[in-house]
């Protein structure tokens, strides 16, 4: 055969072979559609399960009607499907499983929810429900940054879940409300301090600290007193992110009363973080004795009261300090009374491994405050410098920071260029996709 008729028969012979492929693939996809149909459950449900690990949006359109079939098996396994798809057009299938008659299932629909609002992030197979929400909560202390602004129904639905007849799905909803920003649902939270399961006063009190004012945090203090040790620390965590000042006697006391036990350094990491000048002397009493993480607590404490006359005092300890954390705090309260100067210490920290997240924390309390002083830092040598600094002004900044961020789209660094393009598109969805 002639050599360039055989290599035109080969590829004509490839290219049908694709075109057959292409054809059994789509024949396979409408096959999966036309089984959701199925009168035998079992095709729905493996059907609904191939669906989901088909990674096509469109497929959520054709699942989604199977949140209502009269099988929880294939009700389960579409929700899964949803879950796996991970689009925002499944919603509102979610959100009626989230009235679903079987427990497990209104679960299983939260994680959905809270899966896809919030950015890819890696989690392993799934754990029991109410442990993935509960573990993604104590996470982090801001709720998740969302891809989207959640939708009204969705803290509506996880709201009446609060009342819910299981006390697992009640603990849960609390945790995802917390996760997805659910200021709307702040009443409901409140009530659900009152439940007589101690895991959901505890999961009210943590989300009510992500997404609460401080007037609603009033509602916490009663909680100090609460019977389980677990439920008190969650209060404890909650009233300080809150910045409760009407708990200061009562937290002082507590303080008092514990202060040679592991749960006085928990107190006063609460009063730390309110700063309230009322604490001052304590504070400063605090930072004369031995134990280094309750005198950083001190030191942070008095930087939030923001006293510019302890500036001097703090300064002359600052210098004598030896310990690394506690000269770094110290550069936070120093910062926070308006020695801006101190940023640089912090902004250098960021990259290590001991000191790096503290020094993110700082940053981000201080906020929109201090983000003209961090703009030059963006073109430091240090790639894990400007990484770090991409995302802390992607949560903080504002539209003005889009074109200094935009700067590093074309960063050597492919992570840092990453990172930036990341914070860019939240700054453009605004405060409510960041839950700010």
């Amino acid at each position: 055969m002639n050599k360039s008729l055989h290599v035109v028969l080969t590829l004509a012979m490839s290219i049908g072979g694709i075109a057959v492929a292409g054809a059994d693939s789509k024949s396979s996809y409408d096959d999966l559609v036309a089984n959701l149909k199925s009168p035998n459950a079992k095709t729905r449900q493996e059907a609904a399960a191939a669906l989901g690990k088909s990674r096509r949006r469109e497929a959520v359109a054709q699942i989604s009607p199977l949140v209502r079939d009269p099988e929880l098996k294939v009700r389960t396994e579409a929700v899964r499907a949803l879950r796996e798809l991970r689009d925002l057009s499944a919603v509102p299938a979610l959100v009626t499983s989230l009235g679903d008659g079987d427990g497990a299932l209104r679960q299983e629909a939260m994680a959905g929810l809270v899966e896809i609002y919030g950015e890819k992030q890696e989690h392993g197979p799934l754990d029991p429900l109410v442990r993935f929400l509960r573990l993604r909560s104590d996470a982090d202390e801001a709720p998740l940054v969302t891809v989207a602004p959640v939708d009204p129904s969705v803290y509506q639905g996880l709201a009446r879940l609060l009342r819910d007849e299981l006390r697992d799905v009640r603990e849960g909803a609390a945790y995802a409300l917390g996760l997805l920003g659910g200021t709307p649902a702040v009443r409901d939270l409140a009530g659900a301090l009152q439940d007589p399961v101690p895991e959901v006063r505890g999961a009210a009190a943590t989300a009510l600290g992500k997404v609460g004012s401080t007037e609603d945090g009033r509602a916490l203090i009663p909680l100090l007193a609460d019977e389980s040790g677990d439920v008190r620390e969650r209060t404890l965590r909650a009233i300080g992110r809150l910045r409760v000042k009407e708990a200061g006697p009562e937290l002082a006391s507590l303080y008092e009363s514990n202060r040679k036990k592991p749960l006085g350094t928990k107190v006063l990491e609460a009063l730390s973080r309110i700063g309230d000048p009322a604490q001052a002397d304590l504070f400063v009493q605090v930072m004369q004795e031995p134990d280094l993480e309750r005198k950083r607590l001190a030191v942070e404490g008095i930087g939030r009261i923001s006293d510019a006359n302890r500036l001097p005092a703090l300064k002359k300890d600052y210098q004598r300090e030896r310990d690394e954390e506690v000269r770094l705090a110290f550069c936070f309260a120093l910062a926070r009374m308006g020695d801006h100067a101190f940023l640089d210490t912090i902004v250098l920290a960021l990259p290590s491994r001991t000191l790096g997240a503290r020094s993110r924390g700082y940053l981000m309390e201080m906020g929109k405050s201090v983000l003209p002083e961090l703009y030059p830092y963006l073109t430091d040598q240090d790639a894990e410098i400007r990484t770090q600094l991409s995302d802390i002004i992607g949560a903080v900044g504002d539209a003005e920071s889009i074109p200094r961020l935009s700067a590093l789209l074309n960063d050597p660094s492919a992570r840092v260029a990453d990172h930036a393009n990341r914070a860019v598109e939240r700054l453009r969805r605004g405060p409510s996709a960041r839950n700010d």
